[in-house]
């Protein structure tokens, strides 16, 4: 009896060995599965140097040198236009006018009243003189005069709100409004913009950061219109951007001519000191993503995704210049970019050999 229990105790914990051993091979092989599962493949893309520069090409944008938003300071019926659409104006120039014949009024109606308050204090100072008036009289219709004054002031404050004026010289935009309109406090009446002379602002990569000062000369370059001209360092930020570590640069350039226009798109030509030339790495364009700390993209590194921030350069509309933040020899991975996350397991299932710059030599 003893015997068969325990040949049957031996057989249950076989069996429960058994059932261990399945149980965990199968959570091992889930493991596993979900492991291959996260793998993707991608293409890739070998980072070679191009040519040493010693200029640094970046993107610009063009923007008028003065700039602003003629708008209306208070409600009222438009009486008058001055100008016309594109118009030039100078500064202190009336643009458009609103009815202040109540206010008008009112003004007539206070300085009546001031002068009354002007009068009654002159006789109560020579009552005073002749001890006729006393200190508390004095200073009652003292106090009334300037009530009257400030009176005054603020009407004459509320009429000027009515005219709409120049703040420098430039040309008009189209009008947004037609005389004997009803407007609203802040109604626009059109933008004036100084364009004679415009500002280009950039970017310049860290490394670059101290190659230009005030003064320096910077090629501008519209490639749409084929145009170009000079331009010139006026401003330089004196602390780098925390979301690219790049310098804001701000030169200024003379558009008597009006060949170029604010708002455009520019390629700047910037001059690279000596001994700061670097190898430049041209990298599709798909390969970047940007978030609030700049651009990146995803290298290759022992089978994993690895986020990389650069410092860009040129860009055109298939492919982006590095110019920090890329070694030689790095496998960037250019493609899958929506499933691809930092250490993500990644497979390169092909190269990419060839990269047209889309640039005319």
């Amino acid at each position: 009896m003893k015997k068969n229990w325990i040949i049957t105790l031996g057989i249950f914990l076989l069996v429960a060995c058994a059932s261990e051993e399945k149980v965990d091979s199968s959570k091992k092989g889930s493991r596993k599965g979900r492991s291959q599962a996260r793998m993707i493949s991608v293409e890739g893309y070998l980072a070679e140097p191009g040519q040493t520069i010693s200029s640094s090409k970046l993107a610009g944008n063009l923007s008028a040198y003065d700039e602003v938003e003629l708008k209306t300071e208070m409600a009222g019926k438009l009486v008058a236009l001055k100008v016309k659409d594109g118009a030039y104006v100078k500064k202190g120039s009336l643009i458009a006018k609103i009815n202040d014949a109540e206010l008008q009024a009112q003004l007539k109606q206070a300085n009546a009243s001031l002068e009354l308050a002007k009068q009654k204090e002159t006789r109560t100072k020579t009552l005073f003189e002749k001890q006729s008036a006393t200190q508390a009289e004095l200073e009652t219709v003292v106090a009334a005069r300037a009530s009257a004054e400030a009176s005054v002031a603020l009407i004459l404050a509320q009429i000027r709100k009515t005219e709409v004026i120049a703040p420098f010289s430039g040309t008009l935009g189209i009008l947004k409004v037609s005389a004997g309109e009803w407007v609203t406090t802040g109604t626009s009446i059109a933008t004036l913009a100084n364009v004679q002379k415009l500002k280009v602002s950039f970017s310049l990569p860290q490394r670059y950061a101290t190659s230009v000062s005030k003064g320096t000369k910077v090629k501008i370059n519209d490639s749409e219109r084929g145009i170009s001209a000079e331009a010139t360092v006026r401003v330089l930020e004196p602390i780098l951007s925390q979301n690219n570590r790049s310098r804001i640069i701000q030169a200024e350039i003379n558009n008597k001519d009006n060949l170029f226009i604010a708002g455009s798109f520019v390629e700047v030509t910037v001059p690279i000191e000596a001994g700061s030339e670097k190898e430049v790495i041209h990298v599709p364009a798909e390969a970047f993503t940007l978030d609030d700390k700049g651009p990146y993209l995803f290298v290759a590194e022992a089978g994993k995704a690895v986020k990389r921030y650069v410092t860009t350069g040129l860009r055109t509309p298939i492919s982006i210049s590095v110019l920090d933040g890329l070694n030689k020899g790095d496998t960037i991975i250019v493609s899958g970019m929506m499933s691809v996350r930092e250490g993500i397991s990644i497979q390169i299932k092909e190269w990419r050999r060839k990269l047209n710059y889309g640039v005319k030599k």
